[in-house]
């Protein structure tokens, strides 16, 4: 039975963020070569349908994989190198209280850093992307299983790593990115983890200090109260 694009964008191994490339490949299945017209008419029947989700332009996610993607997956095509981190994954994992529909990444940069952070508002999505040293982001900043969450098929980094980028951005004169708040669940981080990637990235002693504020934050008598209230 011959593949028609829309039977492969069903199941757990269908591509779950697609470019108008990849769309067109699928079509490339079938034994006739599909005219650009014929292509791009499928994309916007698929699209009113709801099937695909337009990211930017020409960058869809594809609503029939499963599990469905989010729009986080979407993050490294709209900016090459991206990795999803900051905010975004501390909010996922029930770190901090807020969460934010907005997704916020980081970017690696290698020499001096103009533009430390930009934004992509696409169909109702806001991607937010914080550049950093490159160091920070690759090897040298860690263990790839220290850095990167592994257990999904796009570049985020595991909530240690996105706690110590916004220390990082939030102690950093180029950006005015606040750094994070002190409300934080930091019971659900893996300490070791933590200290491991704060001494590879130079950052042991912001982190020290970061914590000291938080340690501060939680011996306040007006927190502790709260506290108090909510768990009863």
């Amino acid at each position: 039975m011959t593949r028609t694009p829309t039977t492969i964008l069903l199941g757990a191994e269908a591509p779950r963020v697609m470019t108008v490339p990849m769309i067109a490949a699928a079509f490339a299945h079938r034994r006739e070569k599909a005219a650009r017209n014929t292509i791009f008419k499928w994309i916007r029947d698929q699209t009113e349908a709801g099937v695909l989700r337009p990211v930017t332009r020409g960058l869809y996610l594809n609503q029939l994989a499963r599990p469905q993607p989010t729009a986080a997956e979407a993050a490294s095509f709209v900016r090459s190198g991206a990795i999803v981190s900051l905010q975004t994954v501390l909010g996922d994992a029930g770190i901090t209280n807020s969460y934010s529909d907005i997704v916020t990444s980081v970017l690696p940069a290698r020499g001096r850093i103009a533009q430390s952070s930009r934004s992509v508002v696409a169909n109702g999505i806001e991607y937010r992307f914080h550049a950093m040293p490159a160091r920070l982001l690759e090897d040298e900043a860690g263990d790839l299983e220290d850095r990167m969450d592994l257990d999904v098929l796009y570049p985020r980094a595991t909530p240690e790593k996105g706690l110590l980028d916004w220390i990082y951005l939030g102690d950093s004169p180029r950006t005015k990115l606040a750094p994070p708040p002190v409300d934080v669940d930091v019971e659900r981080l893996d300490t070791r983890r933590l200290k491991r990637l704060a001494e590879r990235m130079q950052l042991s002693k912001h982190l020290k200090k970061y914590l000291d504020r938080k340690r501060q934050y939680d011996r306040d008598p007006s927190v502790r109260a709260n506290a108090s209230v909510s768990k009863q």
